[in-house]
C-alpha cells in the first residue's frame, strides 16, 4: 500500500490542535482523498457516527461509531468509510474528534518531571496504536467535546488530563504487536509540506511560482491544480495571507518601523505592503499596530 509520509503541524499551524470533522465521509481535509498516512504528530481518533474500516500500522480492523484510538508517532493509519458512505444520494454522515499534538512539546517537560513517567511510557507504547473502551472513552470523550471549544491554557491542561488518563487505565489494548515501515516500498514525501515549510522560511524574499514548482517537482500549471486543490487557496492567495499573517505578528511584537515589517515580509516597497494589509485587514499597518498597543 502506497504510504504517504506527511506533517500535520506546518498545515494547521499549530502544534496542538482539536479538530471536529462533519463529513459525507471520513477524509482528512489536510488530504485530496482519504491515505494511507503516517506524521510525527501524535493523534487521538473519536468516531461519534460512521463506520467502515480502519487500519494501523499492519492489522486492518472495522470501525463504528464509539471507537476511540490513540495512535503514535509516525505510525501508518488510515479510516476509510463503508463504501455505503460514497453512493450517490446516501444520506449517512461521517462525525470524528481528530486530536493532533506534536510530542515536542512536551518531550522535554516529560523528561524533566517524574511524575509524567506514566504519560511518556504511554507515548511509547502508542507505537502500536492503542484502542480505549468502556468508562475511560466515555470520559474522555464528555472532554473532548468541551476542549474542542476552549484555547490557551485549558486546552492544553485538559489534553493533559486526557493523556493521563489513558495511561492510568486498565480499559485500553494494543492494536498491534509490531510494525516496521521498512516494508512500503512505495513510501513517497508530502510535497505541500515541503513547499509550506519553504514559504514560511523565506517570506522575507521574493518567492515565484516557478521555484515552488521546482520544490513540489512539477510544472507550473500542474502544480496549480494541485495546491489549489489541497489548500483551497491559489499559490498566490495562500502567500499574500501567509505575508499578512506574519505582517501582524511583527507589528504587535516588535518596534520596527513600518518599512523595515514591509521588507520582512517579502515586499519591495510599503506602499504596496500598506495598500495590501489593508485590504486583508480593513486597516493600515499603522492603525493595527496602534490598536494592539492600545488592548495590551
Amino acid at each position: 500500500m502506497r504510504l504517504l509520509k506527511t506533517e500535520i503541524t506546518p498545515l494547521i499551524n499549530d502544534v496542538l490542535h482539536i479538530d471536529v470533522r462533519d463529513q459525507v465521509f471520513l477524509w482528512s481535509p489536510y488530504h485530496t482523498q482519504p491515505s494511507f498516512h503516517a506524521h510525527p504528530e501524535l493523534e487521538l481518533v473519536f468516531v461519534l457516527e460512521g463506520f467502515g474500516k480502519r487500519i494501523i500500522g499492519n492489522k486492518m480492523e472495522p470501525f463504528e461509531a464509539g471507537d476511540m484510538v490513540f495512535v503514535g508517532s509516525n505510525v501508518p493509519h488510515l479510516w476509510l468509510s463503508d463504501p455505503v458512505f460514497y453512493e450517490e444520494g446516501s444520506s449517512l454522515r461521517s462525525k470524528v474528534i481528530v486530536t493532533y499534538i506534536h510530542p515536542k512539546i512536551f518531550n522535554q517537560v516529560f523528561d524533566l518531571i517524574k511524575e509524567f513517567e506514566g504519560i511518556r511510557e504511554m507515548i511509547r507504547q502508542s507505537s502500536k496504536g492503542i484502542r480505549i473502551f468502556g468508562e475511560t472513552r466515555e470520559i474522555i470523550a464528555e472532554k473532548l467535546l468541551s476542549l474542542s471549544a476552549v484555547e490557551g491554557f485549558e486546552k492544553v491542561n485538559g489534553l493533559l488530563q486526557v493523556m493521563n488518563l489513558i495511561s492510568v487505565s486498565d480499559e485500553k489494548e494494543f492494536i498491534v504487536n509490531n510494525y516496521e515501515t521498512d516494508h512500503y516500498d512505495d513510501l513517497y514525501p508530502d510535497r505541500l509540506v515541503d513547499v509550506i515549510k519553504f514559504l514560511k522560511d523565506n517570506l522575507h524574499e521574493p518567492i515565484t511560482l516557478r521555484q515552488v514548482a521546482d520544490i513540489a517537482c512539477m510544472t507550473e500549471q500542474s502544480f496549480c491544480r494541485f495546491f489549489k486543490k489541497r489548500t483551497q487557496k491559489n499559490f498566490t492567495r495562500f502567500l499574500s495571507d501567509l505575508r499578512v499573517v506574519h505582517a501582524c505578528h511583527l507589528l504587535v511584537r516588535s518596534d520596527n518601523a513600518i518599512e523595515e515589517i514591509a521588507s520582512q515580509c517579502g515586499y519591495g516597497s510599503a506602499s504596496h505592503f500598506c495598500k495590501v494589509f489593508k485590504e486583508y485587514t480593513g486597516v493600515s499597518p499603522f492603525r493595527y499596530k496602534t490598536s494592539a498597543n492600545e488592548h495590551r
